[in-house]
């Protein structure tokens, strides 16, 4: 059961870095922390995943800081979650390198498919509850820690977070990227993708084979689920 849990896991990761890929070849606007990320890395001159990893592994730290206790266990697979999903958005982008995606309509549909893929990923992601990007943990730690467990606007201030840092970026520069229509559909609609998929997709996983529980399944996990994404 556990290898049919990683299994499902790199099914994971390599459509989550794909939808956010597409989102970006669409450029109309990306998730809030992929959004965030490519503001950056037109700033530092780095790629898209090499951002995200850098926001992640700070992420990580505020997490542990916020959590008030260090495990290294958790954190490692954590952030080697946090390594692969960036690289793999790379390498996506690299692969779509000489792809054109040109029209309005052609460009929304590209945006709402990569959003799709997101919903999808992390519904698969949700349930398999095997490791935790620090950006969904710094969520989960906010409900729990400053909102008595209300998801709404734990989600909402740690998915402010990226846009304000998104938005001060390129508006310094002059050339705000990846903050549009699509950030708004990502925003708004990822937690019903994310249903949807949780009744299309099935998985019948074991749930006791999870390395550590950050969530609980089920209907808590459920509610993580419905307002998070990156």
């Amino acid at each position: 059961m556990l290898a049919k849990s990683m299994v499902w896991l790199v099914v994971s990761v390599l459509l989550n870095a794909f939808g956010n890929a597409l989102t970006v070849k669409a450029a109309l606007g990306s998730a809030p922390w992929t959004a965030a990320s490519l503001n950056v890395s037109s700033a530092l001159g780095i790629t898209v995943g090499q951002a995200l990893i850098i926001a992640g592994g700070i992420v990580l730290i505020v997490d542990d800081f916020l959590r008030g206790h260090w495990n290294r266990m958790k954190d490692l697979f954590n952030f080697l979650y946090v390594l692969s999903f960036g690289y793999l958005i790379d390498a996506w982008l690299f692969v779509m390198q000489h792809i054109v995606v040109n029209g309005m309509i052609f460009r929304t549909a590209v945006c709402t498919l990569g959003i799709l893929c997101v919903g999808c990923a992390l519904s698969i992601y949700f349930r398999i509850n095997l490791v935790l990007h620090p950006f969904d943990d710094l969520m989960k730690i906010m409900r729990e820690k400053f909102f008595h467990g209300h998801i709404v606007p734990a989600q909402r201030l740690s998915l402010g977070i990226p846009l304000v840092i998104g938005l001060t970026v390129g508006l310094i520069r002059h050339d705000l990227i990846g903050i549009s229509l699509g950030t708004a559909i990502s925003f708004l609609c990822t937690g019903y993708f994310i249903v949807l998929f949780d009744k299309l997709v099935k998985l019948h996983l074991d749930s006791e084979w999870h390395i550590f529980l950050p969530l609980h399944h089920g209907h808590h996990a459920h509610k993580l689920a419905h307002a998070t994404h990156h």
